[in-house]
């Protein structure tokens, strides 16, 4: 089957922008002479064949969990939070608009092997964002935001002490007993409509079914991240208004 455009526009985009960056990660003198070339090619932005872009991404593909192990950008200055002056409504506009900021890259380890999606964030519609939120609310109700912090972070892969990873398996725990059929089925239709793969089927019922079979702990995780992305998440006051 043909591959579609929208599927094909995003390639394009992680060419010029993703791919570069990843493929100075590689451990260059562990490639063959045709996977050093188009790495090279890729790096220098030039022209790729079909053959070659297909090669590329087999390439980026076998090494990228060696990537994310030897990153050491990503647990130094990948956590550095700056602070960006926005002096204009496009400034913002643009960052919103910016592609990279709609991809959200998930491994899954499954059965001994890992699984990587790349999935696209969608916008949301105001009437899907009050139905969530109600349904988020109530399932977090007996939460205080200490607790809400703690289980976001550990969902985040953040570090956790002994003492606050029982609090989250607790809260795990309570959070399967309470999640009710139509809490789940709010939930799997959030990311149903929410989140697309470059070649997703246009069926929403299968898209549902996927989130259905898709590991509970998992799916959590991926909401919290697409939370974040789409600007749902409970923010400090102090964050938001620094000068409170």
């Amino acid at each position: 089957m043909a591959k579609d455009k929208k599927a094909e526009k995003m390639e394009k985009h992680l060419l010029k922008t993703q791919f570069p960056k990843e493929c100075e990660e590689l451990p260059f003198d562990k490639l063959d002479e045709d996977e050093q070339a188009v790495v090279t090619k890729c790096i220098n932005h030039e022209e790729l064949s079909d053959d070659e872009f297909s090669l590329l991404k087999m390439t980026l593909q076998k090494y990228r969990e060696y990537i994310r192990k030897h990153k050491p950008s990503e647990t130094v200055e990948a956590m550095k939070q700056t602070v960006q002056i926005i002096k204009t409504e496009k400034e913002f506009l643009d960052i919103l608009d910016d592609e990279t900021n709609k991809i959200l890259r998930v491994h899954l380890p499954y059965q001994g092997n890992v699984y990587e999606f790349d999935f696209e964030i969608l916008p949301i519609d105001n009437s899907r964002i009050v139905e969530y939120m109600d349904m988020n609310i109530d399932l977090f109700k007996d939460y205080g935001p200490e607790e809400r912090e703690l289980f976001t972070r550990s969902q985040e892969g953040g570090d956790l002490t002994p003492e606050e990873l029982a609090i989250v398996e607790k809260m795990t725990k309570d959070l399967n007993a309470i999640a009710s059929e139509e809490k789940a089925k709010i939930t799997d239709g959030f990311l149903a409509s929410q989140l697309r793969l470059p070649e997703s089927t246009q069926d929403y019922n299968a898209r549902v079914k996927f989130w259905q079979r898709f590991p509970f702990l998992e799916k959590w995780a991926i909401v919290t991240k697409v939370e974040d992305r789409l600007g749902l998440t409970e923010k400090h006051n102090e964050k938001l208004f620094p000068d409170g």
